[in-house]
């Protein structure tokens, strides 16, 4: 009998659930990981998220990070709907673990569905407290808000039993589903006061950075700084493990003091490293099924009416702002540090294990994040900031170049497609056949060493497989997959897997249509499973708004439509005009039906589905991160091409309340934005794309 990497982990009695792993520490102790809460936040962790200060202003202790998403304004109006403040007397404080529960990361767009009705019941118990007290709608009570503010515990037991919060509805007069501009929008275009963690000035702070190797893997053999110690303001070299930590006192003194090391490396990756073959699902198809099975129907290749491979290349993040962090040691050895992260519980964890300290002497301050997309989740330049303010014995500010994002940081995995269809009598799908290999998105090597990585190995990534089964009815469905650890790290980017498995399921049910004659529009509405009408109905709504009908595709523009599911809960139709311009394509227009159930804030929702929709022309038409000589080629967004505001066209947007409760808009669109770009350089063409993002030179 064939051994499985699952049935060895069996044999070793390893669960599933509740797996705890050791790992090999320093002079070979072991010592328990840290590893992201994922604790499911209570009512009891809402009432901590409510203060009143003693000028009557209520503080929202947030348990989401500010990411431009506009949860801190979104969060402000649940408030002041339940109190009766107005919007100027509530204050979002961002993040910060000296003030807040645990609270799970910013990922996978659930602030508003989970936290938001906890947040609507606390302040909704918070105006019970008020009102005992003899203030309403905001007005001092009698013995002043001071008492209030100073009170042992601000809302009690008995107050949030008598709360009944009503903020989760939209209606006339009503604060929640008004398009309130985002928080701090002033000083987001002055710059006149600090938001972000290179905002951040300490007294005595120098500027640290941590030697980078040439080559992924690469180790540090020796480093010779004479040249840098006669430079003005460097301040000297520490090595610490297979760290060589530079300082200097400005930002100017430390790129002249790298630029002057001489550094010596040893092994790191070949030049002929071939990601492609790695991840080739067609050699993975042919040793037998892939490794994890998630529908299990049999299909034979050879009753396949369409067969399609598709490939997806790596991908970076590419925020605006690059990692930044800033550290300062007290005397007492207490660690504070200020970051832009999407998870300052999970930074502080990590930041307590590595440097040997207990978490109550570890204070993570969250900063306003300039773009995560899953990027800004494990702890990077954080532990950098740290240890360097350590051994310097000074604040310290580590902000990574672009370069260092390119080249240290985790990207989309690439992924390898091979789907097959086969259609009964009538064009009724009959058989779908899903196959597709990728690098780790939620198992990252990034943030996972040696043992744990072999733990992982034995389970289904959930983030590679996020979005790969289709909503469409076929009376047998086989979706396999393989996780494959590649030697570039790879992780949570953007709807983790959702993006690319939709846009390469989406081009096969283009193909079908196409194949059959038949307007794509009707293909789908006619192959919808009955369990997802709000999809079929965002079809419909998208076909409206752009008027499908009469929309007629030549050689030189052509009109392409998508739709998808995310997450099971939130839903997007997308169609896509797209022009001709010499040898390149054009998007020119965009329409889309977006329906994620109540809105807080329609406006914040409005500029997630934009921001969704040009990542997904990005996805289509630019992004293409590659390998070379050893380490990733970009070095920068002079050679890696991502959406210009020339290249953002007109967005015809529609936002669907229907009356459902709310979910998430923050990666819903991007789900459907590609597949209608490439299916309407399709329509153009008569050849569907096979491998992202199109290219002139390029076949398909």
């Amino acid at each position: 009998m064939a051994l499985s990497r699952r049935s060895l982990l069996k044999g070793f009695g390893w669960a599933t659930a509740g797996l705890v792993v050791t790992a090999g520490g320093g002079y070979g102790v072991s010592r328990r990981l840290a590893l992201p809460y994922r604790g499911v936040p209570t009512a009891q962790d809402a009432s901590a998220w409510l203060r009143l200060t003693p000028e009557g202003v209520i503080e929202i202790m947030m348990p989401r990070a500010e990411l431009g998403q506009g949860i801190a304004i979104s969060f402000r109006q649940v408030v002041a709907e339940e109190t009766g403040f107005p919007l100027d007397r509530i204050r979002a404080i961002l993040p910060r673990t000296d003030l807040l529960p645990p609270a799970r990361a910013t990922v996978g767009s659930d602030s508003v569905r989970d936290f938001a009705p906890l947040l609507a019941s606390a302040a909704a118990a918070l105006a019970v407290v008020l009102k005992r007290a003899g203030s309403v709608d905001g007005a001092p009570p009698p013995v002043g808000f001071r008492v209030l503010a100073t009170a042992p515990r601000l809302i009690d037991a008995a107050a949030i039993r008598e709360a009944k919060p009503v903020s989760l509805k939209v209606g006339p007069k009503r604060i929640v589903g008004t398009a309130e501009p985002t928080d701090a929008i002033r000083a987001i275009v002055t710059g006149d006061a600090p938001l972000f963690a290179d905002d951040i000035r300490l007294p005595g702070m120098v500027f640290g950075a941590v030697l980078r190797s040439p080559r992924l893997g690469a180790v540090l053999s020796e480093v010779d700084d004479a040249k840098a110690r006669a430079l003005p303001g460097y301040l000297g070299l520490r090595r610490v493990g297979e760290r060589a930590l530079v300082a200097a006192e400005s930002r100017g003194a430390l790129e002249r003091a790298l630029a002057a090391l001489v550094p010596k490396w040893s092994g790191g990756l070949s030049d002929n490293a071939d990601i492609a073959a790695l991840i080739d699902v067609d050699h993975g198809l042919s040793k037998g099924a892939l490794e994890h099975i998630a529908r299990d129907a049999h299909f034979a290749p050879g009753e396949a009416f369409a067969d399609l491979r598709l490939e997806v290349p790596m991908a970076a993040h590419a925020c605006m702002e690059p990692r930044t962090a800033v550290a300062r040691f007290d005397e007492a050895g207490k660690l504070e540090l200020w970051t832009g992260t999407q998870d300052v519980t999970f930074i502080r964890a990590a930041l307590a294990q590595e440097l040997g300290l207990s978490r109550d002497l570890v204070t993570v301050i969250g900063c306003r994040v300039g773009g995560g997309f899953g990027g800004k989740t494990l702890c990077m330049v954080e532990l950098e900031a740290a240890l360097l303010a350590r051994a310097f014995g000074r604040p310290v500010k580590v902000q990574w170049t672009r370069l260092d994002e390119f080249r240290e940081a985790f990207h989309r995995p690439p992924s390898s497609h091979r789907i097959r269809a086969s259609l009964a009598t009538g064009g009724t799908p009959d058989g779908w056949h899903h196959a597709f290999r990728s690098g780790h998105v939620m198992f990252t090597s990034a943030a996972m060493g040696p043992v744990l990585q072999f733990a992982a190995s034995f389970f289904g990534d959930p983030g590679v497989l996020r979005g790969a089964i289709p909503p469409y009815a076929a009376a047998r469905q086989r979706v396999e997959f393989e996780d494959v650890r590649l030697p570039v790290h790879t992780g949570p980017w953007r709807g983790l897997g959702a993006g690319p498995n939709i846009w390469a399921m989406e081009t096969m049910v283009d193909h079908l249509a196409r194949l059959r004659g038949e307007d794509p529009l009707a293909f789908r509405r006619r192959i919808i499973a009955p369990q997802w009408p709000r999809l079929r109905r965002a079809l419909d709504r998208v076909a409206a708004l752009a008027g499908w009908g009469a929309l007629q595709s030549t050689p030189e523009r052509g009109y392409g439509m998508a739709c998808g599911v995310y997450k099971e809960m939130s839903y997007a139709a997308v169609i896509a005009e797209v022009t001709r311009a010499g040898e390149q394509m054009r998007v020119t227009k965009l329409w889309c039906a977006h329906n994620c159930g109540l809105m807080l804030n329609p406006g914040q929702v409005q500029a997630q589905v934009e921001g969704n929709l040009v990542w997904g022309i990005g996805m289509a038409l630019f992004e293409d991160l590659t390998l070379a000589e050893g380490t990733v080629a970009q070095t920068s967004f002079a050679d890696y091409a991502v959406p210009r505001f020339s290249d953002v066209p007109e967005m015809v947007i529609e936002l669907i309340d229907e009356g459902e409760a709310p979910t998430g808009a923050a990666e819903t669109a991007i789900v459907a934005a590609a597949p209608a770009i490439t299916n309407a350089i399709a329509a153009m063409t008569g050849k569907p794309v096979l491998r992202l993002p199109w290219r002139a030179d390029r076949a398909a």
